[in-house]
């Protein structure tokens, strides 16, 4: 590096080092604080309490968990529980929003108007009023458990839909829910709080992936949508072979910042008392180890991770789909 351009950065350089120094110092005086009001207070800190035995029971779970499991195993839980209704939201909304998308751009005036005042209505309701309402619209319109709607082997009431589930002790067959007594034995019950928190996340950010689907679609040629004709490709095929994956090329980097924005808004499933990471760790592990900094510390981590993960998933789909174009 000449002396000239050393003396041109040379100011730039001192005051990101002294930047990296203040922020440093005041990270080591925050820690050091803390240490000593937690000393002077009585408080342990750290994660010891991980292996404790949590006491309390968690109502919908992947996993086997009881009041006898650790701290850990609640977060495992409850980081499942986040997964699922990410996984399952985000694949619906994606549904939802090519469907829309599609219909804001079909010929026909009825299905174009339909999709408009679908995004336009949708999309300026607040995404928590949304699951409130679906919530509380499951709990007041399904049948108590007596009264149950039996959709072949699945039971549909006001406690959740209960699906035949895989029972391997003793012999391998499916474990068919039936109503016993005041409550449903058997199966995979998918708790109203689950129903409502995905329907209201997808139906929110359904409206605005068809935005994004919408204008990656615009972006494609139009004389791509006549070679297909030509071809004689019927207006789904033409969709569905030629004119997605090109639009994906589009849409798809601004998509993956829906899906984190949907991963992130899922936190408030804590409203509905749905067992999600904040519900059971920023809510229950924190009030009953009183570490409540250690705990919204792993709340945190937890949906970072989530989110840059989407970002691998959504990155690595993008290549693929670029690689796939570019050959």
């Amino acid at each position: 590096m000449s002396r000239a351009v050393l003396k041109e950065r040379l100011p730039g350089y001192v005051g990101q080092a002294i930047l990296l120094v203040v922020v440093g110092w005041l990270i080591w005086r925050g820690v050091a604080n803390f240490q000593a009001n937690a000393r002077a207070i009585g408080l342990s800190a750290g994660y010891g309490f991980l292996h404790t035995q949590a006491g309390f029971e968690i109502a919908q779970r992947l996993i086997a968990f009881t009041p006898a499991s650790s701290y850990l195993d609640a977060i495992v839980v409850a980081t499942l529980n986040t997964l699922l209704v990410v996984v399952l939201a985000s694949v619906l909304s994606t549904v939802i929003g090519l469907c829309i998308a599609f219909g804001r751009l079909a010929p026909g005036g009825l299905v174009r108007v339909a999709s408009s005042v679908y995004v336009e209505v949708f999309r300026n309701i607040p995404l928590l009023l949304q699951i409130l309402f679906w919530y509380f619209s499951a709990i007041a319109l399904l049948p108590p458990v007596g009264d149950s709607i039996q959709l072949g082997s699945a039971l549909l009431n006001n406690r959740g839909l209960f699906l035949p589930g895989l029972q391997i002790d003793p012999h391998l067959g499916l474990n068919r829910p039936h109503v016993a007594g005041f409550d449903v034995s058997g199966g995979l019950a998918i708790l109203p709080e689950l129903m409502a928190l995905t329907l209201g996340l997808s139906i929110y950010n359904s409206t605005f992936l068809a935005e994004i689907f919408r204008a990656g679609i615009l972006s494609v040629p139009r004389g791509q949508t006549e070679a297909a004709a030509t071809v004689g490709l019927s207006g789904v095929r033409a969709a569905l072979l030629i004119i997605l994956p090109q639009a994906l090329r589009v849409a798809m980097p601004a998509a993956g910042g829906q899906y984190q924005t949907l991963a992130k808004a899922s936190s408030l499933a804590a409203a509905i008392g749905y067992p999600d990471i904040m519900q059971i760790v920023g809510g229950t592990i924190a009030s009953q180890t009183s570490q409540a900094l250690e705990a919204m510390a792993l709340v945190v981590l937890l949906y970072v991770a989530i989110n840059l993960f989407i970002a691998l998933i959504v990155g690595v789909a993008n290549r693929r789909v670029l690689a796939h174009e570019g050959g």
